[in-house]
């Protein structure tokens, strides 16, 4: 009975030296995510462009740094707000949309109404920067002006994800740059210190990697495209 439900293996394990090793490189291995994460996953990388979007849910400051990034950069045309609806505070603050809250805390730093354009997204509750993305790519076909390239402005460790995302979906309307500006709640460079940091980038490092492996699901080739 007892060789029925019991068997003799012979296992190897680390020497003492091994687990030196093992520990060093898990360390070093540690070490080097904290350091190269957040680069990683917040990139910077503008392209020659003529239209800037802003993702609504943005906070006010990082709204306001929208407006200093579209007049430090003459070549911008149009500045576009991106989002789908509210889901709280719609009827108090009078705005359905991320889109149109974003646009209205725009507007009242006297920004020019004729180069602003609001792009609101359907109601759904997956694939919301993606879906964010095609409402942008309906405003921008509505244009009546040549795009050279787009720039998209988000918030920290959200930047690779939304650069995936509008890039797949605007891609082959014009060349697709992404600007991710630093969350005030925390020090970029030392993310781990802070509870809203590491949730933050965590949950950003597991979303863009399911994102750059499995797309959610979504077609890989761009809509097709319609005459600018």
């Amino acid at each position: 009975m007892t060789q029925v439900l019991l068997c003799k293996r012979v296992i190897w394990v680390p020497t003492w030296k091994g687990w030196v090793l093992l520990m060093g490189t898990i360390f070093l291995c540690a070490l080097l995510f904290l350091k190269a994460a957040y680069p990683i996953l917040a990139p910077t990388q503008r392209q020659d462009a003529n239209i800037l979007v802003v993702e609504g849910w943005l906070p006010e400051y990082a709204l306001t740094a929208a407006i200093d990034e579209y007049h430090a950069h003459d070549g911008y045309h149009y500045l576009i707000t991106s989002g789908g609806p509210l889901w709280e505070g719609h009827h108090a603050s009078g705005f359905h949309s991320y889109a149109g809250l974003a646009a209205q805390v725009i507007r009242a730093q006297t920004f020019d109404t004729n180069q602003l354009v609001v792009a609101h997204g359907p109601k759904v509750w997956r694939h919301r920067t993606y879906h964010s993305a095609l409402a942008v790519r309906e405003c921008l076909q509505s244009l009546d002006h040549d795009i050279t390239g787009i720039n998209v402005m988000t918030l920290g460790p959200h930047g690779r994800r939304t650069k995936i995302i509008f890039e797949n979906v605007l891609r082959d309307l014009a060349p697709v740059g992404i600007i991710s500006y630093p969350s005030a709640e925390y020090d970029a460079r030392r993310w781990w210190r802070t509870s809203e940091g590491t949730k933050h980038l965590l949950t950003e490092a597991l979303a863009s990697t399911y994102e750059w492996l499995f797309e959610s699901g979504r077609p890989t080739d761009p809509p097709v495209s319609k005459p600018l």
